[in-house]
């Protein structure tokens, strides 16, 4: 009997000697930076110099005259109908020599869409108070460019929206 008991115990334990060895030796050789990096959009492959940059405000008209949008912001206690006045304006990658300058403005005005709603959705979530804070601008602007650069990652292969820049800035509680 103790023989038989013996002989079980040891068949677990090799088997559980084997399942650790496989275990080892197979995840060993995964790298999850390279899983979390495959869902990034792609990233800037080159350092845009000014001449080759261009602006696109998103709420001007056809004429470029305008260009402000008032977004309502979440109601919080102290603030409940709060709102804020500003003018988006992404500043994009032209190509060298500004070769994709006719290309990359198209795909820009075809996602203009897009992008308002991404403007409405950030600013929708954001109170009174969050956008008071010092670095309110800087979080939207980051915020807003990763979101641009999301809506253009099917339509181009690189991150064309540089920056966000608000020309404008008024907050009403």
């Amino acid at each position: 009997m103790y023989a038989i008991l013996l002989s079980i115990i040891a068949v677990l334990t090799l088997a559980l000697a084997v399942l650790v060895i496989f275990l080892f030796t197979t995840y060993n050789g995964i790298n999850p930076d390279k899983q979390a990096n495959a869902t990034e959009p792609p990233q800037q492959v080159r350092d845009v110099p000014p001449e080759e940059q261009a602006k696109l405000n998103i709420y001007a008209t056809e004429d470029g005259i305008g260009g402000d949008a008032i977004f309502n912001l979440k109601p919080s206690p102290a603030h409940e109908n709060s709102f804020l006045k500003a003018s988006v304006t992404i500043v994009y990658d032209t190509g060298k020599k500004r070769k994709n300058l006719e290309e990359r403005t198209a795909i820009l005005k075809e996602c203009l869409g897009e992008f308002k709603e991404a403007c409405i959705e950030y600013f929708r979530s954001q109170t009174y108070e969050q956008l008071s804070e010092d670095n309110a601008m800087e979080k939207a602007r980051d915020t807003l460019r990763d979101k641009f650069n999301s809506i253009l990652e099917g339509r181009t292969d690189e991150r064309i929206v540089l920056r966000v820049v608000f020309e404008g800035w008024i907050i009403q509680p």
